[in-house]
């Protein structure tokens, strides 16, 4: 009988234990999932450009409008969140088990983590964008593919197109 009751009380123990390192792991992942897609916040009327834009030279064309049309904008894959997600995965899954079992369980913790951090990064980088064809005024004729930041660019309308190396923005 005494047996029987250390036994419960050891199982009642173990049980704690594995619920409360499910909780530090669902906390980890949750944590990672949120910090993940980005901290700056994209206002309306704000131009938004990429951090490789910062301190490169751009030439700015006047230009008017022809047509625009709205697309969807396909998220890349995302180091960051592949990262991020591997880490979260690994670390949760090595508070499940022991021994060998853990670190079986850390290794598809951090697979299934990098698998969902690239999906979360991917999401994090589609959205609605808009192609641009604007018209300079030699008459040629560019189509330039951006977010939609709510700017509502009207046919016919003057904006300039800022030119780099190899982006292509269109403003007011």
């Amino acid at each position: 009988m005494a047996g029987e009751e250390s036994c419960k009380k050891g199982f009642e123990a173990l049980t704690a234990l594995s619920i409360m390192k499910a909780k530090i792991a669902v906390l980890i992942v949750s944590a990672v999932c949120v910090a993940t897609p980005g901290c700056v916040q994209e206002g309306q009327g704000l131009s938004t450009y990429s951090s490789s834009m910062r301190g490169q030279a751009m030439q700015v064309y006047n230009v008017q409008i022809v047509a625009v049309r709205p697309v969807a904008l396909r998220g890349d894959t995302n180091i960051v969140g592949v990262g991020a997600g591997a880490l979260a995965g690994g670390i949760a899954g090595s508070m499940i088990g022991q021994g060998r079992a853990s670190a079986l369980t850390a290794v598809g913790g951090a697979l299934a983590g990098g698998l969902i951090g690239n999906e979360v990064g991917k999401k994090a980088t589609s959205g609605r964008g808009l192609e641009i064809t604007v018209r300079t005024r030699s008459g040629q004729q560019w189509a330039v593919v951006q977010a939609d930041h709510g700017e509502n660019f009207m046919i016919g309308e003057q904006v300039r197109m800022m030119v780099g190396d190899d982006k292509r923005i269109i403003a007011r």
